[in-house]
């Protein structure tokens, strides 16, 4: 009950709530007189979001993002499973991951209504795996069991350019679509220590890049009133074939809802769902499907699915000096539905935190 009941709560505030700010804003002569005012905490949408505002012709954007997402146990469809349950198939069992990415951005103004923008990925992933305590090893003369296996992998991820136009510009709302390229720069060939404890490529989950080039349209509506800032959201990133070693991606969709309330000048607190669907790997790489049969994360029939994740956020703007123009943004969200493919790590939370400078 408390779970339905934390749902419905998230839903009303990302959901409905922005339908009623927008509602009521429109008879609000104090928010601005031609269009949304960026010149204040709550003037750009929260950090985990980034196709969603527009810059003046002649303006650059620079930004740093950081985002880390941290997993741990299984799940299979809406269901826990324990290690025993997934040594039913495997010898090994996902314990925990980390995925860290650090993003750099800049964004230039065309004009009023025409924005380019391009970003930049470098990826750091780690996992552990239990192993089968009936699985054993052999060193030395000596057979015992093996109880734990770390992985790591690292580097450039795929990179991402993106046009964005504002379609509509209201007293206290806008709409902007966006069309980008994902560019596969990203590695799909990096090696790391497998469950036979030797070097060889790596999981799926563990490679810096797709591989494929992809499609990534998006659009935003947002508004404001005198306190509130909302904003809906929706993107895909649509895969356009196999890759190098034989397989693809899943297209990837998600959209996500927000409302923030003006602090102070400087300052406003966030709230956000999120809502993301990915499919499955189509294909296999072949140096990587033959340990499908031990290890979950090289099974391409365990990735996709869908998962649900609020977000509390706050933002930071310096609204004059020598620093004016200046934002920090930080939202931390925790996952509250997830419904996944076959076996996989359940995701715990996530962060986003980010800094960017206007000129």
């Amino acid at each position: 009950m408390k779970i339905l009941l934390y749902r419905i709560v998230i839903f009303i505030a990302t959901f409905i709530f922005p339908i009623f700010i927008y509602a009521q804003s429109a008879d609000t002569a104090a928010c601005c007189a031609s269009n949304c005012d960026c010149t204040r905490p709550d003037g750009h949408a929260p950090v985990g979001v980034q196709t969603a505002d527009i810059h003046e012709k002649g303006e650059w954007m620079i930004s740093y993002s950081f985002m880390d997402m941290m997993m741990s146990g299984n799940r299979s469809g809406t269901s826990k499973i324990t290690d025993d349950g997934v040594f039913q198939n495997y010898y090994a069992s996902p314990e925990t991951m980390g995925m860290q990415m650090n993003m750099f951005m800049v964004m230039y103004g065309i004009s009023n209504k025409f924005n380019v923008m391009a970003m930049l990925n470098f990826i750091n992933n780690s996992m552990s795996m239990n192993m089968d305590p009936t699985m054993q090893m052999h060193m030395g003369g000596t057979t015992m069991p093996m109880a734990s296996m770390v992985s790591s992998a690292g580097g450039l991820g795929d990179s991402k350019i993106y046009a964005l136009y504002k379609l509509t510009d209201k007293r206290n709302a806008h709409l902007v679509l966006g069309l980008g390229f994902n560019i596969p720069n990203g590695s799909i060939e990096k090696k790391s220590l497998n469950i036979d404890s030797v070097i060889s490529k790596t999981s799926y989950c563990m490679q810096t890049g797709t591989g494929s080039f992809g499609i990534l349209p998006s659009v935003a509506f947002t508004g404001q009133s005198y306190s509130f800032s909302w904003g809906i959201s929706a993107k895909a990133n649509i895969q356009t074939g196999a890759n190098s070693e034989g397989y693809q991606f899943g297209n990837q969709y998600s959209g996500t809802s927000w409302i923030a309330y003006k602090l102070c000048k400087f300052l406003s607190a966030s709230v956000r769902a999120e809502i993301e669907n990915t499919g499955s790997i189509k294909g296999y790489d072949q140096d990587i499907a033959i340990f499908s049969a031990n290890d979950p994360t090289a099974n391409p029939a365990n990735y996709g699915g869908t998962c649900a994740t609020g977000f509390l956020g706050v933002n930071f703007y310096v609204p004059k000096g020598i620093y004016k123009n200046l934002r920090i943004a930080l939202e931390y969200g925790i996952p509250f539905y997830e419904n996944l493919n076959g076996v996989q790590m359940s995701v715990q939370s996530k962060l986003n935190a980010g800094i960017s400078f206007t000129f």
